[in-house]
């Protein structure tokens, strides 16, 4: 049987569509989830899929939720790093506990970078590492939906301000992650400890920007800015510090180039590389036509 954690997050929800739309026959028994809130999870229940209530903040929760598991896809969580960490290493735990066989974490693909977001990624790499259990770890780019967030208020004033230099960066969907990740859930043999899930090419956020004034048709340039002032204008619109200074470390981790290198893995796993950086601006940022 495989579970999903995390099965009400963005990620995790797609990890599931994407595992049923591979194999529909999980849903006779061999595909579970595990969520804090049991309720939200109502429609996959619906659908065949075994909705298991825990709690990463509550241990006796995972024993019965793990229990009978094959496959575990563990999900990283949100939060500060030391909290994050300390989650990742009760579900690992608890995994061993109940016999899971082969466990796949969703990491980073900076997960090496000097960074608030990088740090639980870091230490859950390693714990897995140290536990002796079969694992895969799927490091995945940044999000390309979060280029509407970003962009989206910048195109208001013509501006798109982000601490990340000059440096390179490949940007992949959600929902084309979360294909990778079950294709590598459901492959019958993996070849590699380590896949890095990555866009077709790297671009520096000049050309994101012109890239997007031009298909929007309206102007957007691109500034750089220090991660101080940065992670400064994130908390003056109530964003908590911490999480203000976990991106602004993200965008200098671009700036430093720790997020440039692409490869070919998402290709190996799903039989066809992610879409390209113009076809998903195409998708976020043409105009629509009215209704």
């Amino acid at each position: 049987m495989i579970l999903v954690t995390g099965a009400n997050g963005q990620l995790g929800r797609r990890i599931v569509q994407h595992l049923i739309a591979r194999e529909p026959s999980l849903l006779d028994g061999g595909l579970g989830v595990s969520v804090r809130d049991a309720a939200r999870a109502n429609e996959l229940a619906s659908r065949g899929v075994i909705v298991r209530q825990a709690d990463f903040d509550q241990p006796d929760s995972l024993a019965a939720a793990f229990a009978g598991i094959r496959r575990l896809v563990l999900v990283s969580t949100d939060g500060p790093a030391a909290q994050r960490s300390a989650r990742h290493r009760r579900a690992i735990d608890a995994a061993l506990a109940a016999g899971v066989s082969h466990i796949l974490y969703t990491s980073f693909l900076g997960a090496d970078c000097p960074t608030e977001l990088a740090v639980a990624h870091r230490d859950t790499e390693a714990a897995l590492e140290h536990s002796g259990v079969a694992h895969t770890v799927l490091r995945n780019t940044l999000y390309a939906d979060d280029l509407r967030y970003l962009a989206e208020p910048a195109l208001t004033h013509g501006v798109l301000r982000l601490p990340a230099g000059a440096g390179r960066v490949s940007l992949v969907s959600r929902d084309e992650l979360a294909q990778a990740i079950a294709a590598a859930t459901l492959a019958p043999r993996l070849d590699k400890r380590v896949y890095e899930l990555t866009g077709q090419a790297a671009f520096p956020y000049a050309d994101i920007a012109a890239r997007i004034a031009r298909v929007s048709g309206r102007p957007l340039a691109y500034e750089a800015v220090s991660a101080d002032a940065y992670a400064g204008s994130l908390v003056a619109r109530g964003v908590p510090a911490w999480h203000a200074d976990a991106q602004a470390g993200l965008f200098a981790s671009v700036a430093a180039g720790r997020l440039a290198p692409v490869s070919h893995d998402f290709a190996a796993l799903v039989g066809h590389p992610p879409k390209s950086l113009d076809c998903l601006i195409h998708e976020y940022f043409a105009p629509r036509s009215p209704a």
